[in-house]
């Protein structure tokens, strides 16, 4: 009879843990992410990089052909919930990395972060999209308007996103993180200028959202960064050789988007700032020969209308438009240089849904890239300023079908 009594309690016991562990345990979700996608662009002359159009190259027309697969991502996506904190996790890459040739291209790491939420806050930690600038066109051209009036990129970060609702049609919301900070290398020393400078770069943002009458909506945005890079100066001649230089980057940025009906739509950012080479700002520019700062100004917007029920037609502008004076030239300086003095396109677009997961897209765009140039004359000592303009017209064709 002890026995049973004993043997009893004990399954009771192992029945009552297998209960607990079974209500604690999590709830865990699971799905593929990410598309197929191929693209086959003609450019009237040759950009950077051919497969993806950032700026126009300095150098006489010649056209170009491209056709890839690279575009093409796929994505894991995780989430489970645990004492009212809800965990999401993200792990995606596309084919942007580095390869022996087009067919053998390298897979790059896009995102890799978990973010855990609890009432009106989370934490997000890995690599993910800057908090800066979060809006993007919708193009065919894989970069997004970078270096064309819209910044902003990926990098490791640790963020805190916070919310709240104003009232039943208004939500605001706020986020501010520490970012891996990305430069240059201007000493040759083997370490990122940015990892040098000792301290992160922060990033903020303040936003209100509203739904309008008539189920219109309306979000606005403002956001920016602080970073710096350091390194040794190296320049023999200099007055601060062997000390240490510090760089410094920032952004001022706004963006908007409307929606105003489920067919009707606007969306655009501005930005200002300065060592923006990271953010895809400045066209790509951080400091000039003298190792300062290139500042640079630049903005974006698009209109993109549902006329048909599969159908959506974009057409949107954009520009990058660095300061000339920050182009400096000493004088008597022996090199040949050129900068980037504006970067703009204007595009137009139609995307029309196959099927449900199979859309064909063609985009046709018109790039324009502004050069300054410093030539050097040997003979004559002396140097002269000149200017250069150089188009392309871009048509390019796309299929693509996502994951869901």
């Amino acid at each position: 009879m002890r026995r049973t009594a004993v043997a009893l309690m004990i399954f009771l016991a192992l029945a009552f843990s297998a209960v607990a562990a079974e209500e604690k345990s999590p709830s865990y979700s699971f799905k593929f992410s990410g598309y197929f996608k191929g693209d086959l662009a003609y450019d009237r002359a040759r950009v950077t990089s051919g497969n993806y159009a950032l700026s126009v190259l300095d150098e006489p027309e010649n056209d170009l052909t491209s056709i890839t697969a690279r575009e093409s991502r796929f994505g894991l996506d995780f989430a489970w919930k645990e004492n009212e904190i809800q965990t999401d996790a993200r792990f995606e890459f596309d084919f942007y990395g580095l390869g022996a040739s087009e067919n053998k291209p390298g897979a790059m790491l896009r995102h890799a972060y978990l973010q855990v939420t609890k009432g009106r806050w989370s934490l997000l930690a890995g690599q993910t999209s800057d908090i800066i600038s979060p809006l993007v066109p919708k193009t065919v051209n894989y970069t997004v308007c970078w270096d064309q009036g819209n910044i902003g990129y990926r990098r490791p970060q640790l963020r805190i996103t916070a919310w709240a609702n104003a009232s039943e049609r208004v939500k605001l919301s706020a986020a501010v993180g520490a970012f891996r900070s990305l430069g240059g290398n201007l000493d040759n020393d083997a370490v990122d200028d940015g990892a040098d400078a000792g301290m992160p770069t922060f990033q903020g943002r303040l936003a209100l959202a509203a739904t309008l009458p008539g189920n219109r909506k309306l979000e606005i945005g403002f956001s920016g960064h602080y970073g710096r890079e350091e390194y040794v100066d190296t320049e023999k001649l200099s007055e601060t050789f062997g000390k240490t230089k510090r760089i410094e980057s920032w952004s001022a940025a706004a963006d908007l988007k409307v929606a105003f009906c489920e067919c009707f739509e606007f969306a655009g950012e501005f930005f200002a700032g300065q060592d923006l080479g990271a953010y895809y700002g400045g066209v790509g520019q951080t400091v000039n020969i003298l190792k300062e700062e290139i500042a640079s100004m630049g903005a974006w917007g698009q209109l993109s209308v549902k006329p048909l029920e599969r159908a959506w037609l974009n057409i949107g502008y954009g520009f990058d438009d660095p300061h000339d004076n920050d182009f400096v030239i000493p004088e008597g300086t022996k090199v040949n240089q050129s900068f980037i003095d504006m970067n703009s396109v204007i595009l137009g677009s139609i995307m029309y849904s196959v099927t449900s997961t199979v859309t064909a897209m063609l985009e046709v765009s018109q790039l324009t890239t502004d050069y300054i140039r410093y030539d050097y004359d040997a003979g004559a000592k002396k140097g002269t300023i000149t200017d250069a303009s150089h188009d392309d017209l871009r048509v390019q064709f796309a299929m693509k079908a996502a994951i869901k």
